[in-house]
């Protein structure tokens, strides 16, 4: 599902409402191959200020979990990190003292990075991944993040880039309805899910997955969503930088999980 050929995924990057307990912005990527590779992880706040974004989170921490739910990192402050000079050497130093960011070793695997606000804080907040390697059997792949979505500002969004130069197909849904059974209250009962390119040109949009032009691909790969209510779509997209926002329709609100899969073969 997650193959190591095809253009590689250098950077995967969620915003959302950051919230107490059960809201937490849960992040979630894999670490695809043979080979470890190097992340830098951040998750900002203060710094959205800059570019017009309201009610930012003023303090983030962030804590990366390995599959097993072990805490492998934690970071409050950057430059606190011992990662703090390989940070500001990839220019990935976040834009304020008080943001969260770590680079760490990984093996290949399943990883969780869960930002909250220090002192039970709350506000929007991104989660960020980037892949420092070089290796070509290992790559950063397959984004998940599970938040509370609202309207206007508050609603989800995930930016991923595609590098090298051939074309990469790529599967998104969001999910709400579904989390239901596994003890996630207060879901998302209709989610949209929009696919922007980076000039912002809209890509494709979709509302109730088996509506879409990919709903027999979508079975087809296992990855067809469980409530006819979730969105879903496959893009086959070359390389470039791209957004996927996710609203619930008719302003609905509540928490969603957005998804974000590599379908190539190696």
């Amino acid at each position: 599902m997650f193959p190591t050929g095809g253009p590689k995924a250098l950077n995967l990057s969620t915003r959302g409402n950051v919230e107490t307990e059960d809201g937490a912005l849960i992040g979630g990527f894999i670490v695809t191959g043979t080979e470890n590779i190097k992340v830098a992880l951040r998750v900002l706040g203060p710094s959205l200020s800059d570019a017009g974004v309201a009610d930012t989170l003023a303090d983030p921490i962030l804590t990366l979990h390995d599959s097993t739910g072990t805490v492998i990192a934690t970071n409050d402050d950057w430059q606190n990190d011992p990662a703090a000079e390989e940070l500001t050497a990839e220019q990935l130093a976040p834009g304020n003292a008080a943001e969260a960011a770590t680079v760490q070793a990984l093996t290949p695997g399943s990883y969780t990075v869960v930002a909250t606000g220090k002192d039970g804080a709350t506000g929007l907040g991104p989660v960020e991944a980037y892949d420092l390697s070089a290796a070509d059997s290992s790559r950063l792949a397959n984004l998940s993040t599970r938040a509370t979505i609202g309207t206007g500002d508050q609603v989800l969004i995930g930016g991923f880039i595609v590098g090298d130069v051939a074309n990469s197909s790529v599967i998104l849904r969001a999910l709400g309805p579904s989390l239901a059974p596994f003890g996630v209250n207060d879901t998302l009962s209709d989610p949209i899910l929009t696919v922007y390119a980076g000039n912002g040109a809209i890509l494709a949009t979709n509302d109730d997955w088996q509506d879409g032009p990919n709903a027999l691909d979508l079975t087809k790969n296992n990855l067809a969503p469980a409530d006819p209510a979730e969105a879903a779509t496959i893009l086959f997209l070359p390389a470039g930088a791209y957004t996927t926002i996710v609203n619930g329709a008719v302003d609905g609100t509540g928490t969603g999980l957005l998804e974000i899969y590599n379908l190539d073969s190696p």
